[in-house]
């Protein structure tokens, strides 16, 4: 994938589709379309909006640091390399998960277990909204580099770095349970905290 570099957020709604999340998994046979758009604003972060076709969409939970994944949810995880003046080796992924309510999951680690929370100031500096209209429902949240500094040392970007993220649309309730992402997670279970599947971005 290759990401857009913009000179400001305003910018975002004039890009086309950068992303789909469109492959099914694990059985799944129908997910509601998902379609996204990302952007990085140089000094500032990045800007993601996705849109789900889904009316009326299962929203049960609300606030900060909820399960939103047992409502209908939508997810985006992250992956960057440490700064060079942080150790070498494998670096923490972020997983930030929302509802149709604007309620979120936000964590970073290195395994599905053993996460760490986003403080409450972290998650609010995210500026998570949500839309919901008659047949679809929007998300538009940043990333700043706040966040990725504290987590990874990173103070910005140049045009040979590189990340890796995917997307996903999920529910785990039992009466619409479905998966799907945008980079296809080959593994036998349901496991979306698999980042060997993420998918490369440069700039």
């Amino acid at each position: 994938m290759k990401l857009q570099i913009l000179s400001s957020p305003a910018q975002l709604s004039s890009l086309g589709t950068s992303f789909e999340v469109s492959h099914l998994l694990w059985g799944t046979r129908y997910a509601p379309p998902v379609t996204g758009i990302i952007g990085y604003v140089d000094g500032d972060g990045f800007y993601v909006e996705m849109t789900c076709k889904e009316s009326d969409p299962l929203r049960r939970q609300s606030g900060l640091q909820v399960p939103v994944y047992l409502d209908s949810a939508m997810e985006a995880f992250f992956q960057f390399s440490f700064s060079s003046d942080r150790p070498e080796g494998p670096s923490p992924y972020i997983n930030l998960e929302f509802n149709a309510n604007g309620a979120l999951l936000a964590q970073y680690g290195y395994a599905r277990t053993g996460r760490t929370l986003f403080s409450m100031d972290e998650c609010r500096r995210l500026s998570c909204r949500t839309e919901i209209q008659d047949d679809r429902w929007t998300l538009s949240f940043r990333l700043p580099l706040s966040i990725l500094e504290g987590i990874y040392g990173i103070a910005g970007f140049g045009p040979s770095d590189t990340f890796s993220c995917n997307f996903y649309k999920i529910s785990e309730d039992p009466a619409i349970e479905h998966y799907a992402a945008m980079s296809p997670v080959r593994s036998e279970a349901p496991d979306f905290h698999k980042p060997e599947f993420f998918e490369k971005v440069s700039f």
